[in-house]
This record gives C-alpha cells, sequence and structure tokens, in this order.
C-alpha cells in the first residue's frame, strides 16, 4: 500500500514537471537568481536536488530500504538477471570499466578539440542549456547543477521509481521501462531531437546499472555528461553574441 502510495506521488511530480513550462527547479533558479545570473544556476541545481534526489531518499527510507542506494534491490537484480545481465559487478570488472570510460572521456575530449580547431561545432551543439557556461566565474554554478542532477536523477530516474513499480507490479523489467520514458519526457523542453538523445543515454545508463548493479556508476557517468554539455562543449564553443 505505502509504495504503490509512493509511486502514485512520484508519477504525479513527473507529470506536473512535463506539463509546466518551467518545471520547480527552473522556477527556483528564477527565485533565487533574480539579480545574478550565478545565483540563478546554483538555485536550478537547489532545485534539481529537491525534486529528484530528497524526494527519492525520502522514499527510500520511508519504505526502509535505504540500502537501495549501495546495493541493488532484488526486485531489479532479477530484471538484469532476465536480461542475461549479472546485475553485479566485482572490483577487478568495475576498475576495467572505468579503464574504458576514462578512455572514452579522452577520445572525446580529442574528438571536440579537433573539430574546435576545423572550425565546426558538435551536432548536440544546436541545444544549449541556459545553464551553460558563459564564463569561468559559472563553473561553480555548473558543476553544482551537473553533480545535482547526475546523482538526484539517477536516484529518482534508475532506482527509486523502478524499484516502486517493480513492488507494485511485481516486474522489474516494467520499472526500467517506466524509468527510461519518465527520463526522457522529463527533458521535453529540449525539443524531440533532445528527448532521443535523452532518451539513448537512459538507456545507456540503465544498461550500465543492470550490468553492474553499481548506481554510482550510473550516477559517475551522468555527471561527466552534464559536465560536457554545460562546461566543456560550452567553453570550446562559446555563443557569439
Amino acid at each position: 500500500m505505502l509504495a504503490a502510495v509512493l509511486l502514485a506521488a512520484m508519477l504525479g511530480l513527473i507529470v506536473a514537471n512535463c506539463r509546466n513550462a518551467r518545471g520547480f527547479s527552473a522556477k527556483l533558479a528564477d527565485l533565487i537568481g533574480r539579480t545574478s545570473r550565478k545565483r540563478a544556476v546554483f538555485g536550478w541545481a537547489a532545485g534539481t536536488a529537491i525534486y529528484f534526489g530528497w524526494t527519492s531518499v525520502m522514499a527510500l527510507l520511508l519504505m526502509g530500504r535505504g540500502d537501495a542506494i549501495v546495493t541493488m534491490p532484488v526486485e531489479l537484480q532479477v530484471a538484469a538477471w532476465r536480461l542475461g545481465l549479472p546485475g553485479y559487478a566485482a572490483p577487478g570488472d568495475v576498475r576495467w570499466l572505468l579503464l574504458c570510460l576514462c578512455g572514452g572521456v579522452v577520445l572525446g575530449l580529442v574528438a571536440l578539440l579537433i573539430l574546435r580547431r576545423m572550425g565546426r561545432a558538435p551536432a548536440g551543439i544546436r541545444y544549449r542549456s541556459p545553464a551553460a557556461v558563459r564564463g569561468p566565474s559559472e563553473w561553480p554554478g555548473a558543476v553544482a547543477l551537473s553533480l545535482a542532477a547526475g546523482i538526484g536523477e539517477e536516484l529518482f530516474f534508475r532506482l527509486t521509481l523502478p524499484l516502486l513499480v517493480a513492488i507494485v507490479t511485481g516486474s522489474g523489467l516494467a520499472g526500467f521501462a517506466v524509468g527510461l520514458v519518465a527520463f526522457g519526457a522529463s527533458h521535453r523542453h529540449q525539443g524531440w531531437a533532445g528527448i532521443l538523445a535523452t532518451g539513448l543515454v537512459g538507456a545507456f545508463l540503465t544498461g550500465l546499472y543492470l550490468l553492474t548493479g553499481q548506481l554510482w556508476l550510473a550516477m559517475l557517468v551522468h555527471v561527466v555528461i552534464d559536465l560536457n554539455a554545460l562546461v566543456l562543449r560550452p567553453m570550446l564553443f562559446p555563443v557569439r553574441e
């Protein structure tokens, strides 16, 4: 019964976030940053941390499932097994994955530098977040927002929402499907291309979690992706006013 109530509440948060042209985070950014763009970005970070991160932690604690943040819940691990994935990674495997991810980051940075030298911008630059940095003074806010989104959204869309759906319906696969759709829908402000791109990123992060059972790893990758979008690319390809 409690899981059903919490699930309804979280779905309500998603619907409210999708229906409003400017969601809770953007409104908090407007409130805090009326006189300063830097303050606005910190407000956006605070709003994201509250809306997605705090609500997720509270829901897990209310169910007595706070350990799910560290250890993949059995309801979700069963979903991984049904897909032929282990839902667990030994320390050696995690180190290997981290090395691969670091290699991918380096290759991506090299590619961006080559494009910059050629005078060309990557395709993804067509959408630029309002929180993207415009100068070094805005880096702290962008880093804070990247951390808030990477941690908070993974808690919400990759763990808590799928877990609640799994408890209510008995299907972890349904839980991950709902989480993935909700993740894409919550980025509708980026347009259809942005929703599709976000959906692909969400699918990758979901697969990473199912493969390793390590939510912190998905959080780390999410943070790096957001740092790329909010700090690295705007720094290399600044908007010319």
